[in-house]
């Protein structure tokens, strides 16, 4: 039952961030095989971003682009903020809606949303075309 629970609340996420951000994304129609999604084991990087190594539950919904992954962290939101500034250079800028951290880097080529979540936090990446 947790294991179901877990992952609506990834697919949540992912739709979230579909919504949200949907403005940014370019005006080509791209669509989502459903069927393809599956758990994967976790890369280290996505697209230059650098996943932690307790990342779990990863859900690579595209590789490419837009491309977006989606997992879980035992670290708390704090922790995954301070963990994505020390290992991202250049401008971010960050802001928080619906109690989920918002965090754009370079014009919102690359988007990161941290959730909290009972157990740390559930993290969602999505890489926008430049």
């Amino acid at each position: 039952m947790a294991n179901t629970i877990a992952v609506v609340k990834r697919s949540t996420l992912c739709l979230l961030i579909s919504g949200v951000f949907s403005n940014v994304l370019s005006a080509q129609s791209h669509s989502l095989d459903v069927d393809s999604v599956a758990p994967t084991t976790c890369p280290t990087d996505f697209h230059g971003i650098e996943i932690p190594t307790d990342a779990s539950a990863c859900l690579l919904f595209a590789d490419a682009l837009p491309a977006s992954l989606t997992y879980h962290s035992k670290q708390t939101p704090n922790d995954l903020i301070a963990l994505f500034r020390q290992h991202i250079d250049g401008p971010i800028s960050q802001s928080l809606s619906q109690n989920r951290i918002l965090m754009r880097l370079q014009n919102d080529y690359k988007i990161i949303v941290i959730s909290p979540d009972e157990t740390g936090s559930q993290v969602g990446i999505l890489i926008n075309p430049r």
